[in-house]
């Protein structure tokens, strides 16, 4: 995988699994770093503009700059989940807004979800399963 070094880098950096990374980004953006969403998600990690901004970056599209915001952003909604990895998930892909207009609570809420964010959450932890086995 040729972004290796900067998912690891960031992954010591900030304290993530870089497993956990890899297995974002496959979900996001199937590694395509021109990715775009309908609802204007950019990059490799499908950062809404709201977020690059909070995060200083200045181009979506540049590998580095949105892998290290990515990795950021899962390392916040970690630290505000307590380390909860599905409740992390679902804030990353639906919105802790969204979390919690729904009434989540915690992780065996996710029915409570979108049907994409009931979708991606399962997806993302088998990527992982799948990339700390292999």
């Amino acid at each position: 995988i040729k972004y290796s070094e900067i998912v690891e880098e960031n992954a010591v950096k900030y304290e993530i699994d870089k497993y956990l990374v890899y297995a974002v980004i496959k979900a996001e953006s199937k590694f395509d770093e021109k990715a775009e969403s309908e609802v204007g998600a950019k990059g490799l990690m499908q950062l809404m503009d709201i977020n690059s901004e909070h995060y200083g970056l200045t181009d979506p599209y540049d590998i580095e700059q949105n892998i290290e915001a990515g990795v950021k952003h899962i390392q916040t909604y970690l630290n505000n989940y307590d380390g909860n990895l599905e409740m992390a998930l679902m804030a990353y892909n639906g919105g802790p807004g969204t979390m919690e207009r729904r009434g989540v609570k915690n992780s065996s809420d996710l029915y409570k979800m979108p049907t994409e964010t009931i979708n991606y959450v399962p997806a993302i932890l088998a990527n992982y399963e799948n990339y700390k086995n292999s």
